[in-house]
């Protein structure tokens, strides 16, 4: 029986750096907070330090993995995994030295601990020195315990030390450490990208416009919305990267002249019919950075009518958007300028134009919520080094309402756009 062979994906996946994060960022952040240390279990910020990505677990089971960092100490990062995931680090290494393992759920429970019992994770092909030593000298019979022991020979038993998770912190029982919040650490130090996540991050986006371009190629007459979805999922898959339920595509779209401003459920479905305004705002992840973005795509048709207008309109304003994204620009000055460029355009209605930002890498956020003087980061300023998207809606009846979506590098010289065609709608006509 002959077989067809299977295509790569376009995307593959491939052996990250050693180090990607931002560090120093980090520790900055960690100083404006009068931090000692930190210790992140949450797999996001786990992957951010170290690269250490684990299969299996879902969102909201116990984190069998942790980063712990000193900021007196900073060179001696400690990383701990549970014991069947050491040899990850064969495929995926990571410039932490210092890896520490513990029992964990595989290990019979039935049966007396064995000192050898780490060795049932090791291959031999890792060798006898480096990460594998480590971690036969560092087998704890608890995370708990890896965890207290690497705060202890970091000098961290006392002081103030961030925890992501701070039920963690607290169950770890700490008489001398006082636990607090690591969340706006950790988002600080992600805010500002590396020379590799910003590689990360276009490769993401890469994928996403290629995804967006087949479906958009597939798409035929009669197709339903559910059914398109599902195009664009497999379309996404295809090439290399990863959705989630219940879908990729964001924006819900109302029928009619209903202009609600509203994200679908999964469960709509109706017609893609020509003339219908496709608002594609698509979310996945490539070597779990994500993807966002996308722009209006008029299905078979043009732009008519006032849409003309609306979609002139928000192109220009969109590129006046991007060019002022620049470090020290705050959210509501940008938000003012795109809103001017209407007004001057004549356009009805520019007060219910949507602009908007948040930042990108491993989240849809990726900023501190908080400042390290306590202030709410709501009106928040750009910094060079930013991945941020810019958002802007025409919101408007099923055949008028325009929508892009730009993943944007801030630079001192403005905003450098991921996304290679421009602002203007999309049609296949």
């Amino acid at each position: 029986m002959s077989v067809t062979p299977v295509e790569g994906p376009r995307f593959s996946r491939h052996k990250l750096p050693e180090q990607f994060c931002n560090v120093e960022r980090l520790l900055e952040g960690m100083k404006r907070r009068n931090l000692d240390g930190i210790v992140v279990s949450m797999p996001n910020n786990v992957y951010y330090l170290s690269g250490f990505s684990g299969i299996a677990h879902k969102s909201d089971e116990p984190r069998p993995y942790a980063v712990v960092i000193s900021r007196h100490a900073p060179d001696q990062p400690v990383l701990l995994l549970a014991d069947y995931y050491v040899s990850s680090l064969m495929s995926q290494p990571t410039w932490i030295a210092d890896i520490r393992s513990f029992r964990a759920v595989m290990l019979p429970l039935d049966l007396p601990p064995a000192e050898n019992d780490i060795d049932r994770f090791i291959s031999p092909a890792s060798g006898k020195n480096g990460w594998a030593q480590s971690v036969r000298q560092n087998f704890s019979d608890s995370m708990s315990a890896a965890c207290q022991g690497a705060l202890a020979d970091l000098g961290l038993s006392r002081g103030r030390v961030a925890f992501d998770d701070m039920r963690f912190g607290f169950q770890l029982g700490l008489d001398g450490v006082e636990v607090v919040d690591g969340y706006d650490p950790m988002m600080y130090a992600r805010a500002v990208k590396t020379e590799h996540e910003v590689t990360m991050l276009k490769r993401s986006t890469a994928l996403n416009q290629a995804a967006i371009e087949q479906s958009i190629a597939n798409w035929q007459r009669g197709m339903t919305w559910r059914e398109f979805n599902h195009v664009y999922h497999c379309a996404a898959v295809g090439l290399g990267g990863f959705v989630r339920d219940p879908g990729a595509m964001i924006w819900g779209h109302p029928q009619g002249v209903d202009s609600t401003v509203m994200l679908q459920t999964g469960l709509e479905d109706f017609e893609v019919s020509q003339g219908l305004h496709v608002m594609f705002d698509c979310h996945g992840t490539l070597d779990l950075y994500c993807w966002d973005g996308g722009k209006t795509w008029i299905v078979d048709g043009q732009p008519v009518g006032n849409a003309r207008r609306y979609a002139v309109a928000t192109s220009e304003a969109a590129a006046v958007v991007m060019e002022a994204m620049r470090p020290g620009v705050r959210v509501s000055e940008l938000q003012a300028l795109g809103r001017s460029v209407y007004r001057k355009a004549g356009v009805v209605a520019a007060d219910s134009v949507l602009i908007f930002f948040h930042g990108l890498g491993l989240s849809h956020m990726d900023l501190e919520q908080v400042t390290a003087d306590g202030t709410p980061n709501v009106d928040w300023r750009l910094e060079a080094g930013m991945v941020v998207p810019l958002h802007i809606l025409y919101p408007g009846a099923e055949t008028e309402r325009i929508w892009v979506e730009e993943v944007v590098q801030v630079t001192n010289d403005g905003g450098v756009p991921f996304f290679s065609w421009g602002f203007d709608p999309m049609t296949n006509t």
